[in-house]
């Protein structure tokens, strides 16, 4: 399953390419028109999540009507928590918040930059962004989904 990857900033959408983002629309209609082309997941950099700030709040209650995401943002409670009550999927690095309060954990992604010796024990998903980390992170249980380098978020691997 392929997971596109768009960025969101000031409630507009953007790629980024070499550092450098790019203009692509409002996410609403970026989303539908994802959702017409068969992607049943999208991947959302929320810049301004990942300062704290819950400006594009709404924009995720909107498009959880009628696709579902999953969030990158700062790993603060209750920025999670709202994203949470909306049935967001919430991708966060481990080891950077105390998710003990949280009941959605089917909700939430971890997001590993090569090894982590944090727990994992809170997380549902994983999302790998090195391919020979596949093999190890298989042995957690969990579904891995792997980034793609250049392209999107990748393929979903339930087993190695």
């Amino acid at each position: 399953m392929k997971i596109p990857l768009i960025y969101l900033k000031d409630k507009q959408a953007f790629t980024k390419k070499d550092g450098i983002m790019k203009f692509i629309g409002k996410p609403i209609d970026i989303a539908r028109n994802l959702q017409e082309q068969g992607y049943r997941l999208i991947h959302i950099v929320d810049e301004d999540a990942l300062s704290g700030l819950s400006n594009n709040f709404d924009i995720y209650d909107s498009l959880t009507c009628f696709i579902n995401i999953q969030v990158e943002c700062a790993p603060r409670l209750p920025l999670i928590k709202k994203l949470l009550s909306v049935r967001a999927r919430v991708v966060l690095e481990p080891g950077k918040a105390d998710l003990s309060s949280i009941n959605e954990k089917n909700l939430l992604v971890a997001k590993i930059k090569g090894k982590t010796e944090a727990s994992l024990e809170d997380f549902h998903d994983l999302v790998l962004e090195d391919e020979q980390a596949i093999k190890e992170y298989s042995k957690s249980g969990k579904r891995i989904i792997l980034y793609e380098k250049g392209k999107a978020w990748g393929v979903i691997i339930s087993s190695f």
